[in-house]
C-alpha cells in the first residue's frame, strides 16, 4: 500500500577545504554575497540570543510578503522553540534599520538543513538571501555539523509529477548555485487507510 517516487537534494559536505575559498560556488555568486555581507550583516541566532520578539519580526516580514497568514503561531512557537533547544538556528538580515530577510535552519550534530526563508519582495532586484545563506552554512560548519542541505530541487523534466513552474525552477536555480552535488533518495509514502484496512 506504500508509493515511492525519488527526491533530488543538494547537499554540500562541509568538510571540503574549498568551502573556505568558495570553490564550489556559482561564480555570479561571490559578488552577491559581499554585498549582502557588507549591506545586511547578517546575524546568526541561536539560543543563546534569540527572543520571541525577533521570531515575531521574522513571522510578520512572512505574512507580509506572502499577503496572507499561512501558518500558525503555534507552527511559529515550535520553531522558536527548536532553537532554544539548540535543534535549530534564525539568520537575519537587516536594510536601513528594518528587517527585509530571514531564514530558518533546523540542525542536529550530522546535518543542517535550509528550512524556510521570507524576504522583501520590493527588493528582489538585491541579493537579499544570498549572504544570509552563506552565512548559515559557514555557521554549520563552524558548529560541527557534516552537510548542509541546501534543499530539493526540481527539474524541467522532473519525473513521476507535473511539470514544475518557474517560480519552483527558479527557487531551485538558486539553491544549486551554493555548490555541493545533488543527491538522490526515495520519498515513501503509506497509504494509512490501505494498511488499517488490512489489518
Amino acid at each position: 500500500g506504500a508509493k515511492v517516487k525519488p527526491v533530488y537534494s543538494q547537499t554540500i559536505n562541509l568538510h571540503d577545504e574549498g568551502l573556505t575559498k568558495r570553490n564550489s560556488l556559482r561564480k555570479s555568486y561571490t559578488s552577491l554575497i559581499n554585498w549582502g555581507l557588507k549591506e545586511l550583516k547578517p546575524s546568526i541566532y541561536n539560543s543563546s540570543n534569540l527572543d520571541w520578539s525577533l521570531m515575531e519580526d521574522f513571522r510578520q516580514l512572512h505574512i507580509h510578503e506572502a499577503g496572507r497568514e499561512t501558518r500558525s503561531v503555534g507552527s511559529w512557537k515550535k520553531q522558536f522553540e527548536m532553537v532554544k533547544a539548540d535543534e535549530a538556528f534564525v539568520v537575519l538580515g537587516t536594510w536601513q534599520n528594518k528587517l527585509v530577510s530571514a531564514g530558518f535552519f533546523p540542525c542536529n550534530k550530522l546535518h543542517c538543513y535550509y528550512g524556510s526563508s521570507a524576504s522583501r519582495r520590493d527588493l528582489f532586484h538585491r541579493p537579499l538571501f544570498h549572504a544570509l545563506m552563506w552565512s548559515a552554512i559557514v555557521y554549520a560548519r563552524e558548529i560541527g555539523c557534516h552537510f548542509f542541505e541546501v534543499g530539493e530541487l526540481v527539474f524541467p523534466n522532473h519525473p513521476l509529477c507535473s511539470s514544475p513552474n518557474v517560480k519552483e525552477l527558479s527557487i531551485s536555480h538558486f539553491k544549486a548555485g551554493f555548490g555541493g552535488e545533488t543527491r538522490i533518495s526515495l520519498d515513501i509514502e503509506l497509504d494509512c487507510e490501505h494498511i488499517n484496512k488490512h489489518k
